[in-house]
């Protein structure tokens, strides 16, 4: 009996000294995704080994940073084909803690609807055992479609010759509920892709959003973020953001003007507003990816995956816990 308890104590200090080898946490920039949307994670690890650790090809030297997602029914959520995350390269110094940003739905399958649970873990040949973060549910939704817009692309190169039927394209913006909070999202497709998912704005009270195109099929978005304060987007066919600005009533109402002989879409109305002074700066003690994503982090995930198109970064400003 005394031998058995014994052996149980080591057990258990063996396997409380091994987990304080590495932490781990998970963090994802939202719970709530709408379908198709990028999904970040931030994975952080900290070496509490005493020694560096250097992640190579050689086989002593051999780790890897992995994930498992599985679905509402408990289903493991398979890779997409071709795709593997590599951490090669990857260099921790006793006691250094790094950050790595990974857009999980470029590795796995998750453009299906349904609610999923993810975690992370990573393990290295000079390590006794595999370490591995919590569990995190978050949802992918289809969204309410709240309006809807199909248009023609223009032709801009006139040596082309012109197609008999213009190709289409459908810009629709849809909203998900998250907690109390209701988001819009702006989704470009056609019938045989999407191209474009990016978060525009939040609903403010009974205030409504104006949604214009102009003759070259572009879209023009006025999106209020309080009664006196609007966000001024606007997007080419293919998801490009070419305008970015706020406005506050001042006098006059900001507004968008469409010219009904020209079809040029015009912001008119107010005056410049200016974040952390006349409104919330949304993106204030938030990590932005792009700013995580530096030369060092570049080397720490290996084989990177190219950045999004700037028209979707919209959604990618979260907070990168620590453990």
């Amino acid at each position: 009996m005394f031998k058995s308890l014994a052996l149980a104590i080591l057990i258990v200090c063996t396997a409380a000294t091994a987990s304080a080898q590495m932490g781990m946490d998970l963090t994802l920039n939202r719970s709530m995704y709408m379908q198709y949307e990028p999904i970040y994670a931030c994975v952080t690890l900290r070496n509490d080994t005493g020694r560096p650790l250097v992640f190579g090809k050689n086989p002593k030297l051999q780790g890897f940073l992995l994930f498992e997602v599985t679905d509402q029914r408990g289903n493991v959520v398979p890779k997409r084909p071709g795709a593997e995350l590599s951490v090669t390269g990857l260099i921790l110094s006793p006691g250094q803690i790094k950050r790595m940003i990974v857009p999980i739905n470029r590795y796995y399958q998750l453009d299906r609807i349904g609610v999923y649970r993810v975690h992370a873990y990573v393990s290295h040949s000079q390590l006794p055992y595999e370490y591995k973060t919590k569990d995190l549910k978050f949802n992918v939704e289809p969204g309410v479609t709240v309006w809807k817009r199909s248009v023609g692309l223009p032709n801009l190169q006139p040596e082309q010759p012109v197609s008999e039927v213009a190709k289409a394209r459908t810009y629709s913006l849809r909203s998900i509920i998250e907690g109390s909070t209701k988001a819009y999202y702006l989704v470009i497709d056609d019938d045989k892709m999407i191209y474009s998912v990016i978060r525009v704005g939040k609903a403010v009270g009974y205030e409504k959003f104006t949604a214009e195109t102009d003759m070259l099929s572009r879209l023009h978005l006025l999106m209020p973020i309080s009664p006196k304060v609007f966000h001024y987007l606007a997007f080419s066919p293919d998801g490009k953001k070419f305008a970015d600005e706020y406005r506050k009533t001042s006098g006059t109402i900001p507004m968008l003007m469409r010219d009904p002989d020209t079809g040029i879409v015009t912001l008119l109305g107010g005056e410049t507003a200016r974040a952390g002074v006349d409104f919330a700066d949304p993106n204030a003690g938030l990590v932005r990816v792009a700013d995580l994503e530096s030369a060092d982090d570049a080397q720490a995930t290996g084989n990177p995956v190219a950045a999004p198109p700037p028209a979707n970064r919209e959604n990618d400003a979260f907070l990168c816990g620590l453990v």
